[in-house]
């Protein structure tokens, strides 16, 4: 059993660790290729054409880019919450920024620890922790957190925002960035998608980890980034990451 705030391969542990979803989430991870070697990961989101998720990776490396440039607009220093950093690649690209301080995520131990094998920088660590359990260890400690493709994976997104909110520094942020959100109208069928995904990985219990959220609960929040382009856009400009950026002060 680890210990609250043991620091082991490099991770510091603010939870004990839980297998259930984990386990989960990494077999399918294996399943769609995505679980990369340390010279991969320290690339990303640079691919070679060879990777599967080639097409995937050029997107989100538009995306990620949008975002630092947003971040290197901001003349003091900010210190950066990334929620489900997974494998580190997002939490090393904003630490490369030099005034920020970044502090990585995640409740997957094997990817948590390859993060912090490649990515050794002053400016940034990597948290073991359930952030419903570790609250007190965030409260008004950050000027930006970050769920990048890790929205999906909360079940409550109002508790979940709630919760991010007492993360913030006064005028803090929250930005969600290349993640699914729905018509209401559309989510059931999106619903009967992933369990079908699922069951086509032979991961059917992955279905019950994956939440698909309405695009109402963001109609206050301020929006960086639409896919939503004219036809004259979609003809003339090149293919883009097709999720919101949303912004919650």
């Amino acid at each position: 059993m680890k210990q609250p705030n043991e620091i082991i391969n490099d991770v510091l542990y603010f939870s004990e660790k839980k297998d259930n979803f984990s386990s989960n989430y990494l077999s399918v991870r294996v399943k769609e290729e995505r679980i990369l070697t340390d010279k991969e990961v320290e690339l990303l989101p640079t691919t070679l054409k060879n990777n599967k998720n080639y097409t995937e990776w050029r997107l989100r490396k538009k995306s990620s880019k949008r975002f630092i440039n947003y971040l290197a607009n901001k003349k003091s220093s900010i210190c950066v919450l990334d929620i489900g950093c997974g494998n580190g690649w997002f939490s090393n690209k904003i630490a490369l920024l030099e005034h920020t301080i970044v502090d990585g995520i995640d409740v997957n131990q094997e990817e948590l620890e390859q993060a912090a094998r490649v990515f050794k920088k002053e400016n940034l660590r990597f948290i073991y922790a359930d952030l419903f359990e570790s609250t007190s260890a965030f409260e008004n400690k950050y000027d930006i957190v970050t769920l990048n493709a890790s929205v999906q994976y909360f079940e409550d997104i109002e508790q979940l925002i709630l919760v991010l909110k007492s993360f913030l520094k006064p005028q803090g942020e929250i930005h969600i960035l290349d993640s699914p959100f729905y018509e209401n109208s559309k989510i059931e069928a999106a619903k009967q998608r992933t369990k079908e995904y699922y069951k086509s990985l032979s991961a059917p219990e992955m279905s019950s980890f994956y939440y698909h959220h309405s695009k109402d609960t963001f109609k206050d929040a301020t929006v960086l980034y639409s896919p939503k382009k004219s036809i004259l856009e979609r003809l003339f400009t090149p293919k883009d990451i097709p999720f919101y950026w949303i912004k919650i002060n």
